[in-house]
């Protein structure tokens, strides 16, 4: 996909979704029939995958009150996997960006059979670096392409945001996956982490993080192995098309719902790893490349042994969090993972940028 089609996606995409009420400035809500898809990780104490589970086994609790739910175990279910890789490509980078190439061959092994990845990259603008392809001779093409930038800005959020973007457009059945790889810190983004939060759990994308520190990074690599100077981006930047933050009214409302402040102040403290635990996803730290790979490779053992637990949402005009567990009967020494919970009635008072 060309970069003015990859463009002209992400502005349609985010007008439907930010679209702002013409005769008032009062905080407008919506909400839609859709399904609340939830995976969910279960390991046993030896840190084992548990794969015999069905559906009777499962409890979902909604707002403290039990749902009916559809549980697909594992291996019953066709698990196509939509993956988005957002990478920093900010001049900090350049040393996590000589392990961050060789990961190509991991990268095909997460999305599997049948599965699709895309790649963009993020440093002052955000860049579409490769289409969704299932082929891989385009993929390791694309990770020879990385390289830092001689921009210090890392607009990761924002790279974040095009990347939900891209799996709205990709069929529901599919698991919808970003792959986050950058220094832990935006630096600059339009877009606002709240809003890349609720967009994502709208859309029900898992977003996992693979950070690392730019003072650290550069002793783990060899001189020999950076380049000479800085290189500057080969892709033209996208438009910055990101909806503005909503007014100072409409956060007034949502200030007073407690899991907002909750949810508020994790982001503040670690936004990378509070995308990734409010989704349903977890944060991963390297410095090293073998430590990078079997982060990888762990992943794409636990990407295809997820249950997928889904059911309706409610249909509620009010701008509500609801705070999801899910339990397993007679099961009391497993350990679960999923999302803790999702919007409805989500705001989109947002301005688009010119």
């Amino acid at each position: 996909m060309s970069a003015i089609l990859f463009s002209s996606l992400c502005f349609s995409a985010f007008a439907q979704q930010t679209a702002a009420p013409a005769a008032t400035q009062d905080p407008t809500f919506t909400t839609q029939s859709r399904l609340v898809i939830v995976p969910v990780t279960v390991g046993d104490k030896k840190g084992g995958r548990i794969y015999n589970l069905e559906q009777s086994d499962f409890i979902l609790l909604d707002n403290g009150k039990e749902r009916k739910i559809t549980v697909e175990p594992w291996g019953t279910y066709e698990s196509h996997v939509s993956l988005v890789v957002v990478v920093e490509t900010s001049f900090l980078s350049e040393a996590a960006l000589v392990k961050i190439r060789r990961m190509a061959s991991s990268l095909s092994n997460i999305t599997g059979e049948g599965g699709e990845i895309a790649v963009i990259t993020a440093d002052s603008q955000v860049h579409s670096l490769l289409d969704f392809t299932t082929e891989w001779p385009p993929l390791q093409e694309a990770f020879e392409k990385l390289h830092a930038s001689t921009e210090r800005a890392g607009h990761v959020l924002d790279g974040l945001s095009a990347g939900v973007v891209l799996l709205a457009h990709r069929p529901q059945s599919h698991r919808r996956i970003i792959l986050l790889l950058c220094e832990g810190h935006d630096r600059g983004s339009h877009v606002r982490p709240m809003e890349v939060l609720t967009h994502a759990e709208k859309e029900n994308v898992i977003i996992y993080t693979a950070s690392y520190s730019p003072l650290l990074t550069p002793f783990t690599v060899k001189g020999s192995e950076l380049p000479a100077t800085p290189t500057k981006p080969i892709n033209p930047p996208l438009p910055k098309r990101y909806p503005e933050a909503p007014p100072d009214h409409s956060v007034a409302v949502l200030d007073a719902l407690p899991p907002f402040e909750e949810i508020g102040r994790s982001l503040k403290e670690n936004i990378g790893r509070s995308l990734a635990n409010y989704t349903g996803g977890r944060q991963l730290n390297f410095e090293k490349e073998k430590t990078l790979q079997d982060d990888l490779d762990e992943l794409a053992v636990e990407i295809h042994s997820l249950y997928q637990i889904s059911f309706p949402a409610p249909e509620d005009t009010s701008p509500v969090y609801h705070q999801i567990e899910v339990q397993l009967k007679n099961h009391p020494d497993a350990t679960l993972r999923a999302r803790p919970g999702y919007w409805v009635g989500l705001p989109v008072n947002h301005k688009l940028e010119n």
